[in-house]
């Protein structure tokens, strides 16, 4: 993700070089490793070396209007983009698949050999129920939008009746009336329901992922250097279709 009309001035992905990367994990290869791929993809290149490193976590909205990064990676558009549109700024991105980056934003489930020789019936009417559940998010988003709205606002009254004090306090009472405090609350809750709206589509269909897949994304991974090869060669052993199909 980058700010349109940002010091760095970027519309095409080979305005990238030299520019400040935000991700997590650095300064590790990982982001100069995504931004490089798209450069070359954009038939640019440009010295790993030119690149500066911001490490701000997960922040990357914070990151890009400081003026901390000139662009950042791992971003999903179902949020970051909404979250900066929703601050007032300008932002764009480009997708991973589309500049030579394996798209690895990716619903993977996560458990040891043991605990999957052990638990594979249950594992399997997971991924049967995660794919019913996706039915209704794509058939039904509105139903779907209104299970999460009272989800979450069950989750919040417990909340407040569990940390409750006993007698509200002035000050609690001038904040609930506050018009400030409430819009605040207002806008954050509009930004929620806009970011959930976006992420309902996204969900997968049927939770399996092709073995090339993996193949390719490993082939990347050591092409540019974050993994050894022969970890790569063992990857064969990580990744099942085993209960999705």
């Amino acid at each position: 993700m980058f700010l349109r009309g940002g010091r760095h001035n970027i519309t095409r992905p080979r305005n990238m070089c030299g520019a400040t990367i935000s991700y997590p994990g650095s300064p590790g290869p990982g982001g100069p490793a995504i931004v490089s791929t798209m450069i070359e993809a954009d038939g640019g290149s440009c010295d790993a070396a030119s690149f500066r490193r911001h490490n701000g976590g997960f922040y990357h909205t914070d990151a890009l209007a400081s003026g901390s990064a000139d662009v950042a990676t791992l971003i999903f558009a179902n949020f970051e983009l909404i979250e900066a549109r929703a601050r007032g700024l300008n932002p764009d991105f480009f997708s991973l698949k589309d500049w030579g980056v394996p798209d690895f934003c990716q619903l993977v489930l996560f458990t040891t050999p043991d605990r999957f020789r052990t638990l594979k019936a249950e594992l399997r009417k997971l991924v049967l129920a995660m794919r019913r559940a996706t039915r209704v998010i794509h058939q039904e988003p509105a139903r779907a939008l209104a299970l999460w709205t009272a989800h979450l606002t069950e989750r919040s009254r417990s909340f407040a009746s569990a940390t409750s004090r006993p007698r509200t306090t002035m000050k609690q009472a001038i904040n609930l009336l506050n018009p400030v405090t409430l819009h605040r609350r207002m806008r954050a809750r509009r930004l929620e329901t806009n970011i959930v709206s976006a992420t309902l589509p996204a969900f997968p269909n049927d939770n399996s992922i092709a073995a090339d897949y993996f193949d390719q994304l490993m082939s990347w991974l050591v092409r540019t250097k974050q993994v050894e090869k022969d970890a790569a060669d063992a990857a064969a052993a990580y990744w099942t279709n085993e209960v999705a199909l």
